[in-house]
């Protein structure tokens, strides 16, 4: 009898077969169309963290998982969060921190680290497991690394509920899926990178064009207003939306002189600015940019920078710019530029100064030589006329007038000496070749000697003279030069206080031989005390009062020379009193 089975026996067995067969085929069908969907959906992803939002969505549901988080390199080697799903904060992060992780062995063998269950998490990695078991997570998990030829930047990490088997078709399929999802994230990085990059080159582009105007600006302004006006002018809205230059005043503050404002940010930024003023003095002095970032709660945030003015060591003030966009004003390019543009500044500044006073040394140079000519031209004429008198009285015999046109003579020779003395000493001050010759001498004495001498000028000037030397004052002093101090003390004095009593005073006080001399005359304002001991300065009309406005400049440098001082104190239409103190010799 044959044994062998029949058609109708074996029809079950190729049945299952075949079915088995199909649903395989089914499966495979069914996992390469969601894989092919994963992939429609990541190629569709321009950012990394829309690519990590597809790769959690499609890899959770292709896997069955129920969780799940991406990881991306962050800093000191450590894995961050790029995004998760369904996972509570702490575990995600520990994922990517802790040292030993399903997510770290798979970062950095670049293979997947699958575990099956819970009790197989415990045994391989315990500190994971017991995180997960306090916020409530069990079962297996997959963590799939994410490799780009050859180089992994990041990890895909599925958790499931339940143990979890691995079958060779679905860890087949898994790494299919964590292939595409990183081809999409470094696809997505590139992507971003080309567009900082192509931003960084427009804005490149912008700083070039922005440094160009204002280097032609810089170029074409002298006058110092007009220049700082055109900066902060420039600078906005290129470089931000509010510009200001600061400069100190009279007090050493800082203010504000030159502004453009396209937003209405000006007071704030000012004020934000005047709130940090040690940080602003540092700025001044040379320290790197101030920063200060928008204030917590404020309804418009704004950020304001400040850069110092300064050349070859010597602070001019401040550059300051504010933007109410987040992304200026705060970021290392654009603190260089700011830098850089604070730079050019100052020296455009310092060239404008610079240019600013070559022009007044060239007006004072025009004024000294046409007051000069002045002073010249009087008396010559008088000794001229006086020559042509004397001339004639010879010739008429007249005698008896000849003794009044000798010291008229007499008196106007001694004027173009002076004068001549006058110039010789700027000349010599200025080269810095005066020289001292210093002897005992009495102040008092130096001084009745000088206002006997003054007798004739005060009578043609009608100011009385009266003069307080009661003791003498023992100094050690170049007798000649202090003579030349007294005098021209009292020219000045005789001159703007013509009509009125011109005082002299010498007494010892206090380790100090002081000298005083008041007139009262038409006095000096206030604002121009300082500036009149400087060189050609005048604070009244050199028509109403001929001079070269050098006097008083050759009386502070002597009594400088002489290790003294000289203040003066005065009021308009109430006098002048000059005081010279000079060190005093103890007996």
């Amino acid at each position: 009898m044959d044994r062998r089975e029949s058609p109708q026996a074996a029809a079950p067995e190729a049945w299952e077969s075949e079915r088995a067969a199909r649903q395989t085929a089914e499966a495979a069908a069914a996992r390469i169309a969601r894989l092919q969907a994963a992939t429609a959906a990541l190629s569709g992803a321009r950012t990394p963290d829309e690519v990590a939002e597809v790769a959690l969505r499609e890899g959770i549901a292709a896997l069955g998982g129920a969780h799940g988080f991406l990881l991306v390199p962050g800093r000191g080697g450590l894995l961050d969060v790029l995004r998760s799903a369904g996972v509570p904060d702490p575990v995600a992060h520990a994922a990517g921190r802790l040292d030993h992780t399903p997510a770290t062995d798979a970062w950095r063998s670049g293979e997947p680290v699958l575990v099956t269950s819970d009790a197989e998490l415990a045994a391989r990695y315990p500190v994971v497991a017991e995180l997960r078991r306090q916020v409530g997570v069990l079962g297996g998990l997959a963590a799939l690394p994410l490799r780009v030829r050859d180089r992994v930047i990041g990890v895909l990490a599925v958790s499931f509920q339940g143990d979890q088997a691995f079958a060779p078709e679905a860890r087949a399929f898994a790494e299919a899926l964590a292939a595409q999802a990183a081809q999409a994230l470094d696809r997505a990085r590139l992507l971003i990178a080309e567009r900082v990059a192509r931003a960084a080159a427009v804005a490149a582009q912008q700083r070039l064009a922005f440094l160009d105007a204002l280097a032609a600006l810089l170029a074409d302004r002298l006058d110092e207003a007009e220049l700082l006006d055109g900066v902060v002018r420039t600078a906005v809205p290129t470089m931000c939306e509010f510009a200001a230059v600061l400069l100190p005043d009279a007090g050493g503050a800082l203010v504000p002189v030159a502004q453009a404002d396209a937003a209405g940010l000006g007071p704030r930024a000012l004020a934000l600015v005047a709130e940090r003023q040690a940080g602003l003095e540092a700025v001044v002095s040379g320290g790197a940019p101030l920063v200060v970032g928008p204030r917590e709660g404020d309804s418009r945030p704004m950020t304001v920078a400040a850069a110092g003015l300064s050349v070859q060591g010597r602070s001019l003030g401040a550059l300051v710019a504010a933007s109410a966009d987040p992304s200026r004003c705060r970021g290392p390019a654009d603190l260089a530029l700011l830098a850089d543009v604070a730079r050019r500044t100052a020296l455009a500044l310092a060239h404008a100064r610079l240019f600013r006073e070559v022009q007044r040394g060239a007006e004072a140079r025009e004024e000294f030589l046409h007051v000069a000519s002045h002073e010249l031209r009087g008396p010559l004429g008088n000794l001229r006329l006086a020559v042509d008198l004397l001339a004639r009285d010879v010739r008429a015999e007249r005698g008896s007038a000849l003794d009044g046109r000798l010291r008229k003579v007499a008196r106007q020779a001694e004027r173009l000496a002076r004068l001549s003395d006058l110039l010789l000493d700027v000349s010599r001050i200025s080269a810095g070749r005066i020289q001292l010759q210093p002897e005992p001498a009495d102040l008092a004495q130096l001084a009745r000697d000088a206002v006997a001498r003054a007798g004739d000028e005060a009578e043609e000037a009608d100011c009385p003279l009266v003069l307080d030397a009661p003791a003498p004052v023992p100094c050690t002093v170049d007798v000649q030069r202090l003579d030349q101090v007294i005098t021209n003390l009292l020219s000045n004095a005789m001159k703007y206080g013509r009509g009125g009593e011109v005082r002299v005073a010498v007494r010892a006080d206090e380790g100090r031989a002081v000298l005083e001399i008041a007139d009262q005359g038409i006095g000096i304002a206030p604002e121009h005390q300082a500036r009149i001991f400087e060189r050609f300065e005048r604070a009244a009309p050199a028509r109403q009062y001929p001079g070269l406005g050098l006097g008083l400049w050759i009386v502070r440098k002597l009594v400088d020379a002489h290790g003294g001082t000289v203040r003066l104190d005065s009021a308009p239409s109430r006098g002048a009193t000059f005081t010279v103190e000079l060190p005093l010799d103890r007996g």
